[in-house]
């Protein structure tokens, strides 16, 4: 009792000192991102790859006066993209509300796109795709502060492994032994190993980078995403990746995830994830209605026995 009760003590205090961790980081590197959107002039984007290379996200109106620490942790990469892409929604911004910080970041390779319909989550990567079809595209979550070393990381595994869709955060699709699929929150989580399987789901929130035919023609199709998955962009992402037959990695973690990558303070508070976990029409309803309409089941339980 005593042993147990000691452990139980230890834990906690290692949960504790971890929250005070990331808060402590998490309020260094906003005063120290604050600084360089206010007072850098250095481009934060570099023609440095072969093929263009785009980090492209999307916000909505209770994050757009925060989004700016993200393009920060994103000029700050020590593997600098070609190109920054926000794409925004026409029907709700426009030069007249763009905050000023925003502005700024433009004089230091910043793209922001008024794009004409709100796709949600989808915007981050429906209209770069358009756009840029060949070239590779990460895309990223609006609320996080990115380590440094996530372009490069997700880049030299592309050059190791240039035909997979790789990622920093993912789960992996579990089925249970009738070859149903199990509970979204039952799914393997990303644990620090490197794994690559058509099983693996990506997370967007670690950034996943898509290489030129990856997806099937399907991907573009706005109608069914917004109808059978609407506000889950990863659902969709993995289905047009198992409709081509393309395997997706997660690279090997280091240290403590959070720790890692701080969200934006307050930025929780709007959180679409929490949405999809809480509500009736949560990621399992999307992802049996998005797999069923493209009968991947069978995709997967192959993959499963492989």
């Amino acid at each position: 009792m005593l042993k147990a009760y000691q452990a139980r003590r230890r834990a906690r205090r290692a949960r504790e000192e971890i929250r005070a961790a990331i808060a402590q980081k998490t309020m260094a590197l906003t005063i120290q991102y604050q600084d360089y959107a206010l007072h850098r002039q250095e481009p934060g984007v570099a023609a440095n790859s072969p093929r263009e290379l785009i980090v492209s996200l999307t916000s909505f109106g209770k994050r757009i006066h925060d989004v700016y620490l993200t393009v920060e942790s994103l000029f700050q990469q020590s593997h600098k993209a070609d190109r920054i892409l926000l794409c925004l929604s026409a029907e709700e911004f426009n030069e007249s509300n763009l905050p000023a910080v925003l502005k700024a970041q433009r004089q230091r390779g910043l793209e922001i796109e008024f794009v004409e319909k709100d796709l949600g989550p989808y915007t981050k990567f429906y209209y770069a795709l358009r756009k840029y079809p060949d070239a590779l595209l990460i895309t990223v979550d609006d609320d996080i502060l990115y380590p440094i070393d996530m372009v490069d990381r997700l880049y030299s595994a592309h050059l190791q492994a240039p035909e997979m869709i790789h990622c920093g955060r993912a789960h992996r699709i579990a089925l249970d032994e009738h070859g149903a699929l199990l509970p979204y929150k039952k799914w393997w989580r990303s644990s620090k190993a490197a794994e690559s399987s058509l099983l693996i789901f990506p997370t967007g929130v670690g950034g996943v980078l898509y290489f030129p035919g990856c997806f099937d023609e399907e991907i573009f199709n706005q109608d069914a995403f917004l109808r059978l998955a609407p506000g889950a962009d990863d659902v969709w992402l993995k289905a047009m990746s198992l409709k081509q037959g393309v395997e997706c990695r997660v690279f090997e973690q280091r240290g403590n995830w959070m720790l890692n990558h701080p969200s934006i303070i307050g930025s929780q508070e709007t959180s679409l994830k929490r949405r999809n976990k809480s509500t009736g029409d949560g990621n399992d309803v999307k992802i049996r209605a998005v797999f069923d309409e493209y009968s991947l089941l069978p995709v997967i339980r192959k993959a499963q026995i492989e």
